[in-house]
């Protein structure tokens, strides 16, 4: 009876080692955001940007964040017209004033934009205290 545990806790973990290293080499979209912020009267705004869909590894992807501190950048996208339509997690990274910024958002596990899915991407930067202190928003068809 223990051996046939003890093969059983075998079987179970090569099966759950084998899933994690499937998915590790797996790919999955992005948006990859560059932009350019700069303070104007107490208002960040765009300077310019640019998005961008691209592929990372599965292990590589963004994951909810939350701020550690404040100011941050906080970003998501949402599937607003699709077959796959849902709110992505909200990705957030720190805001250190004017300058050029660079980073991924992701999707919602498994609610993957495909072929000319509309993805809304919205983007807040927030001040010490957490209040909004510069806001953007753009629509991108996904191709």
């Amino acid at each position: 009876m223990k051996s046939k545990s003890i093969l059983m806790l075998f079987f179970l973990s090569g099966m759950i080692i084998s899933g994690c290293i499937g998915n590790s080499t797996k790919q999955v979209p992005v948006v990859h955001v560059n932009m350019t912020l700069v303070e104007k009267d107490g208002y960040v705004e765009v300077e310019n940007y640019k998005l961008t869909q691209e592929m990372v590894n599965y292990l590589s992807r963004p994951r909810t964040t939350q701020a550690e501190s404040f100011p941050a950048i906080t970003a998501r996208t949402m599937i607003v017209k699709g077959k796959n339509s849902s709110i992505g997690p909200w990705e957030t990274l720190p805001y250190k004033g004017n300058g050029a910024y660079s980073f991924n958002i992701g999707f919602k596990e498994d609610k993957y934009p495909v072929l000319n899915d509309t993805v809304h991407i919205s983007i807040m930067i927030v001040d010490i205290k957490g209040g909004q202190i510069g806001y953007f928003v753009q629509n991108m068809i996904w191709k």
